[in-house]
């Protein structure tokens, strides 16, 4: 009987755990939105479902500004939310809340599997697999790197993705043992429930394309020792080489051509070299989880020129080299280990390589961060229990998963007051324009922007303070126009002359677009008076660049129609926003040509857009164009 019980204590040990996790987070669900949130869920209206009209959830599912696949899964799940509690943060919070429990069990099952095939001798007093797999687990769940996949509402998409990759793992891993036992079952796991998980994870967020690539590297440690059927090779060609090489013959084109890292502070040479010191901050980070090494806020990150500037990059490219060539060498002696640090690579192919992405994010490492954990504890958890040696092996364990606890406890408790968390990101991060605009963001809406709030003064400064933090976009200065604007103080000339200066000499980011069309908006409801030559210079500089954004197009459209009364050029405007890829800029030509009275050219427009829209994600718009048209004269 107590050989029985020893195992279940380690499942009771993680049980409680994980019950720790969420008592640990409930201080941070009371927080705000934050960062990509606003476009994602609180700006974006396509998943304020209200009804249980089938067309708009249909329109919910394909919501997402975030990425060309839309992610519908996770919009759906937004959606959901938004139903029940509108855009209270707190249920959305706690949904995540709940996913990220669910996969801390989903990994618990995942390494109880597949630390079987290769542990040592255990003995009934020490089944060192099923501690690793608890310890691993827990620690998994408790370490701070992983705090923004449940505090940060939008990284739900990679969290969802996750809890599919975790299941296809169980599935992929429990298909090998029963080929292995000559057992049934393994062929509907392989081909049916393993496609099924890809496609799931995919419609949560691209990242779950990985889980292929995961499943080989388990293949090459833990399950090296195994038979491998001949069906496996083209399991494999059809799940990973394939989706991979026609996925680069559509990304690649778009990676090297001449405007891909045009809004990027980078070039895709300086990416690449500065991606190493990334992935050995990362990996640092994991291992020792002290408090201070946490923010959400990184763009301020020190961008590598060349092999030696700064000098951790060669350091930082042969560390990661030796680090892999000694996984290589152990994936016999200690295949876990190989098996984590492998996942942690892996974990970065997409993020951490060529695509035209921001350098540095903690939500990269949700699966990444699985990897470290089970090689660090597979080197330090002791095999025995007599060694005196293994007295210091267990201390060091004990005190990463101490740490981890502690610092989790202290950043949830941060993120759940919005004020707090800005004034630690800046304090941590002083020369990051993104978490110094965030301070004034957090201040004017304490303030409300009543003129006698103390809060509103300190926005105003705090705002000033980001508009000269270097290579700063022009929210800053936008945002004191409007928070002065609605505080009814004098908008100061300098602040325009900032974002003049800004826009002409450098390109223009989606950030630069939020803030210019944030000025046509307060401008539109009255509560900015600014003069119209100065916006309309504005809107020249932003769009004498060889890329035009879509957004900054179209708010210029807007600004010429209301308020320079120039109805032509604001539908060339207009028309030129359209002739992208984004279908909510075709539906805003419809809207704005059905408002000019010009109905045969908004029906030859909407019929363009019915044709792009195979998704169905303008389906309710299309609906509503229909009847004005059919209802007009």
């Amino acid at each position: 009987m107590s050989d029985n019980r020893i195992p279940d204590r380690a499942a009771w040990i993680f049980a409680g755990l994980a019950a720790l996790c969420a008592i640990l987070y409930l201080p941070g669900l009371h927080g705000g939105f934050l960062f990509d949130d606003q476009p994602n869920i609180v700006a974006n209206p396509g998943i304020h479902v209200r009804s249980l009209d089938a067309q708009a959830w249909q329109q919910a599912m394909w919501a997402s500004p975030s990425s060309e696949l839309q992610r519908p899964l996770a919009s759906l799940s937004f959606a959901i939310n938004h139903y029940f509690t509108a855009l209270a943060p707190w249920p959305m919070k706690a949904t995540n809340l709940v996913i990220h429990l669910l996969n801390g069990v989903l990994l618990f099952a995942l390494l109880r599997r597949i630390v079987r095939p290769v542990g040592p001798r255990e003995t009934p007093a020490w089944p060192r697999g099923e501690w690793l797999a608890a310890l691993v687990a827990a620690s998994w769940l408790l370490h701070p790197i992983n705090l923004s996949p449940v505090l940060l509402v939008v990284q739900r998409m990679e969290s969802m993705a996750q809890l599919f990759v975790l299941a296809g793992l169980i599935v992929y891993f429990d298909a090998r043992m029963r080929q292995h036992g000559r057992r049934p079952g393994a062929a509907w796991r392989l081909w049916l429930a393993f496609p099924l998980m890809i496609l799931l994870g995919v419609a949560s967020k691209e990242s779950a394309a990985l889980l292929p690539l995961y499943a080989l590297l388990l293949e090459f440690t833990v399950l090296r020792a195994y038979a491998r059927p001949g069906a496996l090779k083209a399991f494999f060609a059809l799940f990973l080489a394939l989706p991979a090489i026609a996925g680069l013959a559509w990304l690649l084109p778009g990676v090297f051509s001449e405007h891909a890292y045009a809004s990027r502070a980078f070039t895709l040479g300086e990416r690449l070299l500065t991606e190493p010191r990334v992935l050995l901050d990362y990996l640092s980070w994991m291992v020792f989880p002290a408090p201070g090494f946490f923010s959400f806020f990184r763009d301020d990150y020190v961008i590598s020129t060349g092999l030696f500037t700064p000098w951790t990059t060669l350091p930082a490219i042969l560390t990661l080299l030796g680090i892999s060539v000694a996984a290589w060498f152990w994936r016999q002696s200690r295949p876990l280990l190989a098996l984590g640090w492998s996942w942690f690579l892996g974990a970065h192919a997409l993020t951490a390589t060529v695509f035209p992405l921001e350098l540095v994010f903690e939500h990269r490492n949700y699966f990444a961060s699985i990897g470290v954990l089970l090689a660090v504890f597979d080197l330090l958890l002791p095999t025995t229990l007599q060694a005196a040696f293994n007295r210091a092996r267990f201390g060091a364990l004990a005190c990463l998963l101490a740490l981890a606890t502690f610092s989790l406890a202290l950043r949830a408790k941060t993120w759940g007051n919005p004020l707090l968390l800005a004034m630690t990101e800046v304090a941590r991060h002083p020369a990051s324009p993104r978490a110094t605009y965030q301070l004034g963001v957090a201040y004017a809406e304490l303030g409300a922007y009543r003129p006698g709030s103390p809060h509103t003064v300190r926005a105003i400064e705090a705002l000033e303070a980001a508009m000269r933090v270097p290579g700063s976009s022009t929210l800053p200065e936008s945002g004191l126009i409007i928070v002065s604007s609605k505080a009814g103080h004098a908008v100061d000339p300098r602040w325009i002359d900032s974002m003049e200066q800004k826009l002409a000499n450098r390109p223009i980011t989606p950030e630069d677009a939020r803030a210019i069309a944030a000025l046509t908006q307060c401008q539109r409801e009255g509560q900015c008076h600014l003069d119209d030559a100065r916006l309309t210079r504005l809107y020249q500089t932003a769009l004498d660049k060889p890329s035009r954004s879509a957004w900054v197009l179209y708010s210029y459209g807007i600004h010429a129609h209301n308020r320079l009364h120039d109805t032509e050029l604001a539908l060339q405007l207009v028309r030129e926003a359209a002739q992208g890829g984004d279908l909510q800029f075709q539906a805003n030509l419809v809207e704005f040509l059905l408002a000019l009275g010009r109905n045969d050219e908004a029906a030859q427009a909407l019929m363009n857009l019915e044709q792009r829209d195979r998704r169905g994600s303008m389906v309710r718009e299309i609906a509503n164009f229909r009847a004005r048209l059919g209802a007009s004269p």
